[in-house]
């Protein structure tokens, strides 16, 4: 009789013990549940920081409180958008991510209003007027304002808008309610150059901005420590002196702090080690900072 759960024609000849499976990623190898350092605008993955939270208890308040748009920008890989994710959550209600603002009008508008229907953006014979994307823009938006939960509309990279006439059109959504409180809240997110872009009918209606810098050194080691607890780390990966010399190579930035550990964690497990040693910190720097002139 055939063994119970065995595929036909299997022999059991030739088999012998079952190898332990190799971890293909260093998170098996470190005890951790998942991977820390990986991009990730999921606000379950932000690290409370003193810098951080300011930035959202800033732009929250003038979102809800001074009823107009709000701005947040900084150098890039300083976590702008995870910081905007966890904003948009704690609002509530619905909020819409425009992640590539370099559009028409007409084109930012009609997005805005496919995103709201929860539709795909489908090419039209003829795109709709101006005037009849207003109007169903304007029946989209005003209901969960009544509802007292305004639509939240986050115009990521926002230094990429170079037609001054799509900044108009973001700064007339505002208008959509006539009298009283608009029924769209704006958050604009960019580097620093959109300073320089924003035209002055806009940017003297901002109630919030804020300029989010790189982390400080103790921030810096919060971080790191911070993403691996989440992983479910159950031990120190890195020392005190590794966490200061990350936070020098990185020069505070999420992103680079990101890059350089998940770089030191692997470089680890490939030879073996139960922690990145200084020599695995040393060889992911090189590789996450490469020399211009070496290349």
């Amino acid at each position: 009789m055939r063994a119970a759960g065995r595929a036909p024609g299997a022999s059991d000849r030739g088999a012998g013990p079952r190898r332990p499976r190799e971890p293909i990623v260093y998170q098996d190898h470190f005890g951790l549940t998942a991977l820390p350092f990986g991009e990730s605008t999921d606000p379950s993955m932000m690290v409370p920081l003193p810098s951080r939270e300011a930035a959202r208890r800033r732009l929250r308040y003038g979102l809800e409180h001074g009823k107009g748009p709000a701005l947040l920008f900084g150098p890039p890989g300083s976590g702008k958008t995870l910081v905007a994710s966890a904003l948009a959550r704690e609002l509530g209600g619905r909020s819409v991510l425009l992640g590539f603002p370099a559009m028409s009008p007409a084109e930012l508008l009609a997005f805005l209003a496919d995103e709201l229907d929860g539709l795909e953006r489908t090419a039209r014979a003829e795109p709709p007027g101006m005037h009849a994307t207003l109007r169903r823009l304007r029946g989209q938006l005003a209901g969960p304002a009544a509802r007292g939960r305004p639509v939240l509309l986050v115009v990521d990279e926002a230094q990429l808008i170079e037609d001054p006439a799509t900044f108009e059109a973001l700064r007339l959504l505002q208008n959509l309610a006539g009298a009283g409180p608009p029924d769209l809240r704006l958050l604009l997110v960019g580097t620093p150059e959109v300073l320089l872009r924003l035209p002055p009918g806009l940017d003297d209606r901002l109630t919030a901005r804020y300029g989010l810098g790189p982390l400080t050194e103790e921030e810096s080691a919060a971080y790191v420590t911070g993403r691996l607890a989440a992983a479910g780390a159950r031990r120190p990966l890195f020392d005190r002196e590794q966490l200061a010399a990350m936070y020098r190579m990185a020069d505070g930035l999420p992103r680079r702090l990101n890059r350089l550990a998940d770089l030191a964690l692997l470089l680890a497990f490939a030879e073996g080690l139960p922690r990145p040693d200084s020599r695995c910190l040393d060889l992911a720097s090189r590789e996450a900072t490469p020399d211009p002139i070496a290349a």
